[in-house]
């Protein structure tokens, strides 16, 4: 198989391929998080403050697992199928078969822990941990990314979403118990995991030629490791702060922070979008050892900014009535936790984009020492300050967090020190960009014009 799609460098810039590039992958996206948060609200006022928190504490737990299954190697997998003269079948097939024997094994483990540590919420670890056995399957997310298929990613994503959505409407109507709306996840992924694999054949693909070739395997490994420990820190940044909420004030507690943090994560969809769209053609950029190179990258950051400040803003001043109108009156103790929350989204933003920097320039391990640090802020001040201020404690913590890993510690680090130049450079440059953009945008709409009179 060969990429269907090579970029080159010139042909378009900046935010204007960004904005051509959202397009259907930006509506589904929108929409599955709009009906996303809407569906949630309605389980939470089904299930009561204690068992979402329940909920969400257990998922919490198996997305760490979740994390481990990928391996790390998500992105590096996009810039091996990116390279030219690249062996699909030997890249798709070493990394698929060393993340499904990895995810099978990874099961075991939960199973074991569920029954010995955890027999109370042992069911709801278990029917999440199924999810497992097909995470797997996300590498085929890769290939479309690396073809520029991101909007036929999207809707296998939207396919499975919306049957999930779905059956939580019928468990809402049927007023099922709690382990349904667990099981209603593992629809979602079994559905997603056969639609992508469809649309794989039908796009020319086969897993039947997938050969796992384990010096290949080893090698994406040996690089990916980096990322593995990154990754499986920073999602125990997003999530230890749930468990560890439940295990210090209550499922109760629990459920306000979890309603907090799914309103504030609804916007935190736009940096990892972004990200997808900019990392093949910033690739193919430093490839081809293009000019702009280095401009496009400092225009990533300052797009990001210009992004996430006034969403930051909105939902920080809006907190009460998002809550309200979302969750019901019963979970407004969650506002305060929403409202610091929230202001993690521009930090996290940075975050993401810093990430996609080092995995262009081959420098994932920076990343590790910053987020370890980060991490280790995190856990004590969750554990001074949950005890008494509860969920609002744990807001505080994630957002001291957050600046800390992405923000405060990139110009201590050698590996990292040219980002803050970056960083600067990107909010100097986006008067310019938002300009030029605007200049394509009316040139594109005038050629339109023209071409249909």
């Amino acid at each position: 198989m060969k990429a269907s799609s090579q970029f080159t460098p010139h042909t378009r810039g900046g935010l204007h391929g960004m904005v051509v590039g959202f397009s259907q992958s930006a509506v589904l996206r929108v929409l599955r998080l709009v009906i996303n948060v809407v569906i949630t609200g309605l389980l939470a006022r089904h299930l009561g403050s204690a068992g979402f928190g329940a909920l969400a504490a257990s998922l919490a737990l198996v997305s760490l697992l979740y994390t481990l299954a990928e391996l790390g190697m998500g992105r590096v997998l996009v810039r091996e199928l990116l390279r030219e003269g690249a062996n699909h079948s030997a890249i798709m097939g070493s990394s698929f078969y060393t993340r499904l024997t990895t995810g099978i094994t990874l099961f075991a483990v939960l199973a074991a822990y569920a029954f010995i540590f955890e027999p109370a919420h042992a069911a709801l670890l278990l029917i999440y941990g199924i999810a497992l056995l097909t995470h797997a399957a996300t590498d085929v997310l890769a290939w479309f990314e690396s073809e520029r298929r991101m909007h036929t990613a999207a809707w296998c994503q939207f396919s499975g979403f919306l049957l999930s959505v779905i059956a939580i409407a019928a468990g809402l109507a049927w007023r099922a118990p709690l382990g349904f709306f667990a099981f209603t996840y593992i629809i979602e992924c079994f559905i997603t995991t056969a639609v992508l694999f469809i649309l794989y054949h039908r796009f020319g693909g086969s897993w039947r030629a997938w050969r796992w070739q384990k010096g290949r395997s080893v090698a994406l490994l040996r690089e990916s490791w980096y990322e593995i420990a990154t990754q499986f820190t920073l999602l125990m940044l997003l999530r230890l702060d749930a468990i560890m909420v439940q295990a210090m004030r209550g499922e109760t507690e629990a459920g306000y922070y979890s309603a907090a943090v799914r309103i504030s994560e609804v916007a935190y969809f736009l940096p990892m979008m972004l990200a997808s769209f900019m990392l093949p053609p910033l690739m193919a950029r430093k490839q081809a050892d293009a000019a702009d190179y280095r401009d496009r990258m400092a225009d990533y950051f300052g797009i990001t900014i210009a992004i996430t400040l006034p969403i930051a803003l909105f939902v920080g001043l809006t907190s009460e009535w998002l809550v309200r109108r979302l969750f019901g009156s019963a979970f407004l103790p969650a506002t305060p936790m929403l409202t610091v929350h929230a202001w993690a989204l521009i930090p996290f933003a940075l975050g993401i984009a810093r990430t996609q920097y080092l995995t262009i320039e081959g420098r994932l391990w920076a990343n590790l020492p910053a987020v370890v640090a980060a991490l280790i802020i995190n856990v004590v001040l969750n554990w001074l300050w949950i005890p008494t201020h509860g969920g609002l404690g744990a807001a505080w913590a994630t957002l001291i967090a957050y600046s800390v890993a992405w923000v405060a510690s990139t110009p201590t680090m050698a590996a990292t020190r040219d980002l803050t130049g970056l960083m600067l450079h990107g909010v100097i440059r986006l008067p310019h960009l938002l300009h030029d953009t605007r200049a394509r945008l009316r040139h594109s709409r005038f050629l339109s014009t023209q071409s249909h009179p």
